[in-house]
């Protein structure tokens, strides 16, 4: 669908969707009822009874976007519609909206059509990304001690959707993709405490998906950690961050270099391999801010196994 000058291959019901879960986790209850025409998505109107309206009056055109109450007569583009959602009322060209849809839907090749090559050949075909699906998850919705253990909490199993199978005595980590969509599920033995992944993976930054939640106000700044137990674990303390889960991938420096912050602290472990990938980084990453946390190896091996004292102790260095 195109909106405003740009191209989404998305459908206008994934957007919907995809906003309303967002909306929804920020405290936020609106557009939670729609109804899906032929060439319309019935919405509750926003702009109006507090955007709890009993039925849905405002339509939002399939193939724009555009959207137009038929009770208050409001009508706007679909980026003015989220920002004012999001409570951006004085944003009338929509700037927060474009960003969000970007932020959502870019990495579903957004492009001019202009310059979309077309191939019209039947003999082609083209293979359907596969996703884990909830059904897989909820095989793991399960808590163990050593998750608590490690210092994690509720609110944070909860939200990384943190999970135990039994079968394997293992901790989960569902890796998810920008929009929310699990790609694979990483392990930990809970005994041997080895991690493995699947097979051939390309490994995303753990907890883009979780950070880019934060939308009433993005982070200024992002810690880059090296296991998913020492993300984890700044964000128990408070903090935001992502984890490479290993030293660093093509996928991951972009992923940096694309987050809307102004800093990223490096908190890598301080072995010879951890102070490596902070090079790393270094040389890749050049339209941030570079930090980092630095500690004696002999007291912590890395974040996931300090205190929280120690932890907001740490200073900032260049």
């Amino acid at each position: 669908m195109k909106i405003g000058e740009t191209y989404y291959n998305v459908e206008l019901s994934d957007i919907l969707d995809e906003l309303a879960i967002q909306l929804q986790a920020n405290g936020i209850q609106l557009l939670q009822k729609r109804n899906n025409l032929q060439t319309h998505i019935m919405v509750q109107c926003p702009y109006h009874s507090g955007g709890q309206e009993k039925k849905p009056s405002a339509g939002l055109r399939k193939d724009d976007g555009k959207f137009h109450c038929f009770a208050c007569g409001e009508i706007h583009s679909l980026p003015e519609v989220i920002s004012f959602c999001f409570g951006k009322d004085d944003d009338i060209l929509g700037k927060f909206g474009n960003k969000w849809l970007l932020k959502n839907f870019s990495h579903l090749e957004t492009e001019s059509r202009n310059d979309i090559p077309l191939d019209m050949s039947r003999s082609k075909k083209h293979k359907r990304k596969e996703y884990v699906s909830e059904d897989v998850l909820d095989k793991y919705r399960y808590t163990h001690p050593y998750m608590y253990e490690r210092g994690l909490d509720d609110e944070i199993i909860e939200t990384f959707d943190i999970g135990y199978d039994k079968s394997s005595d293992c901790i989960t980590f569902p890796v998810r993709d920008i929009s929310g969509n699990t790609l694979f599920v990483a392990t930990r033995a809970v005994k041997t405490k080895r991690y493995h992944y699947p097979e051939g993976v390309e490994k995303p930054l753990y907890g883009i998906f979780e950070l880019y939640q934060q939308l009433v106000e993005f982070p200024k700044e992002v810690i880059v950690c090296e296991g998913m137990f020492d993300a984890l674990k700044c964000w128990v303390f408070g903090k935001y961050a992502v984890a490479l889960n290993g030293l660093g991938n093509d996928l991951q420096f972009r992923q940096l270099r694309e987050l809307p912050c102004r800093e990223l602290i490096l908190a890598t472990d301080m072995d010879k391999a951890g102070l490596k990938a902070r090079e790393r980084i270094r040389e890749e990453i050049d339209n941030k801010i570079i930090t980092e946390y630095r500690w004696n190896i002999k007291t912590f091996k890395d974040i996931g196994a300090m205190s929280r004292d120690y932890f907001l102790g740490l200073k900032k260095k260049f």
